[in-house]
């Protein structure tokens, strides 16, 4: 593998939105990058750390499922760009008890940070986040609490009973009315 080879890998991968030859071609050169992973997975975890690394490469770090990069990709959930939602899919594509720890850690913390970690709670399907969705889900910021009545939602955290009194006690319209939601489904 040459330096050249790589980077036209990582500059496919990184290809803004277009169309099925594309997305075929970024997912070409994703698996080309998982493939080579003793070469690539160090470098991608370098230009990660140093704020290089664009969107699909953060991305693509989780599906290495390498408990290194957990760090890293808990550090990138700060930002508010496109990398810190790319860090919160990375981490919830992660199966390691790693990811879980650090998002639950996130979650507690609040801000935007937290929405992202409830996201990706709710994405990777893990029951054990239960307690710290149920506690996000009484938090002051309404933003957050919407995110995590949604994840605790998806995972079946919440009871009916419980859903019920979020509908007709929490403060703000669109989480009474996503409880509501859940509540019907």
């Amino acid at each position: 593998m040459t330096d050249a080879e790589f980077e036209s890998r990582i500059a496919l991968l990184e290809l803004p939105l277009g169309g099925d030859p594309d997305v075929r071609e970024k997912e070409r050169a994703s698996e080309w990058l998982l493939a080579h992973a003793a070469r690539t997975y160090p470098e991608l975890l370098a230009r990660a750390r140093d704020g290089r690394a664009g969107p699909a490469t953060v991305e693509l770090l989780g599906r290495f499922g390498r408990a290194d990069s957990v760090p890293v990709l808990a550090a990138l959930l700060e930002g508010d760009d496109l990398r810190g939602l790319a860090a919160a899919r990375s981490l919830a594509a992660q199966s390691g008890p790693e990811a879980l720890a650090a998002l639950r850690q996130v979650l507690r913390s609040g801000g935007d940070r937290a929405v992202l970690a409830a996201d990706a709670l709710g994405a990777r399907g893990d029951a054990a986040a239960c307690p710290d969705l149920e506690a996000a889900a009484l938090e002051r910021d309404p933003r957050l609490r919407y995110h995590a009545v949604q994840a605790a939602g998806a995972l079946g955290c919440l009871s009916s009973v419980r859903l019920a009194e979020i509908e007709t006690s929490d403060p703000d319209a669109d989480v009474r009315a996503l409880a509501g939601r859940l509540r019907d489904a």
